[in-house]
């Protein structure tokens, strides 16, 4: 009975060590998973923010390129009356007294 109760005590012990080592082990894996969990949410804040101000920079060239499209096509339509009257002045006949 003496030596079934050692070797109960002596598996416990071997048990109690071998748990102990895993929760050693597990609390460094948290610790590391938690480390890397904070540094990949800074860098995904990081770049959340920089994708924030590309699409800021596109909404503004957008925006540019439309009142430039809008200067263009008004340039151009004055071109075209320019050109129209310009012929009109030059193929007119001239009236002499």
């Amino acid at each position: 009975v003496a030596s079934d109760y050692n070797c109960l005590t002596q598996m416990n012990e071997t048990a109690l060590d071998k748990y102990n080592q895993m929760r050693r082990k597990l609390e460094h894996v948290n610790g590391s998973i938690r480390t890397m969990n904070d540094s990949n949410c800074t860098k995904i804040l990081s770049t959340r923010s920089q994708l924030n101000e590309i699409e800021d920079a596109m909404s503004n060239l957008e925006s540019t390129i439309m009142h430039l499209d809008a200067y263009s096509r008004s340039l151009e339509t004055q071109v075209k009356k320019f050109e129209k009257t310009s012929l009109a002045t030059r193929t007119s006949p001239s009236i002499k007294d």
